[in-house]
């Protein structure tokens, strides 16, 4: 299976849920905003991802988490400012 750039975005309006879910994205994907992570991935390493963070989503309090899966034509030409840039034909994300 090929491994695509995803990205993923939360919105939790618990702080006990929101901590938790970080938690877990922090241990699977890079964060690049306060909300957003990107992370390269195989489908079913996403899927795995998902079914960990889903647990602290809570759509009847308007929680919500978004992922975007990003070609690769589209991922090359993905621009970034400031001070987090990331190569991912280098990098490696355990």
């Amino acid at each position: 299976m090929s491994k695509m750039l995803r990205l993923l975005s939360y919105d939790i309006t618990d702080s006990k849920r929101r901590r938790r879910l970080v938690k877990v994205m922090e241990g699977n994907a890079r964060r690049v905003q306060y909300s957003v992570f990107e992370t390269f991935m195989t489908e079913v390493e996403l899927s795995a991802l998902v079914s960990k963070t889903l647990p602290f989503v809570n759509t009847a309090e308007g929680d919500s988490l978004l992922v975007y899966r990003i070609c690769g034509s589209c991922a090359k030409q993905r621009r970034a400012w400031g001070h987090l840039t990331i190569d991912w034909e280098e990098a490696i994300v355990v």
